[in-house]
């Protein structure tokens, strides 16, 4: 099985804009209120549970956290069951 796809957070930050994606920001909400990529939805420590009640596995997601780890271990949850999902590498915290 294809792993997810890494990408940088300028790369996500476009995609987001210019896109049919679904930008989630893993962080807590303190930091979400401070920055995030525009049009982000914020869902804290999100679980794949979570992610499954949108109903939206046609869709590409970005996942970005604050250093990587909480993406990327997401992603990999997500891409097991076939999303087509990407993660931010590096985190938010990078810029």
């Amino acid at each position: 099985m294809k792993k997810f796809d890494m990408i940088s957070l300028e790369e996500a930050g476009k995609m987001a804009i210019e896109e049919d994606c679904i930008v989630v920001d893993l962080r807590g909400r303190k930091d979400y209120d401070v920055s995030h990529i525009e049009n982000a939805i914020n869902l804290p420590n999100a679980s794949l549970k979570e992610i499954e009640e949108f109903d939206k596995k046609d869709k590409i997601w970005i996942l970005y956290c604050k250093r990587g780890s909480l993406s990327f271990k997401l992603a990999n949850e997500m891409n097991k069951v076939g999303y087509k999902v990407k993660a931010v590498v590096g985190g938010f915290k990078k810029i």
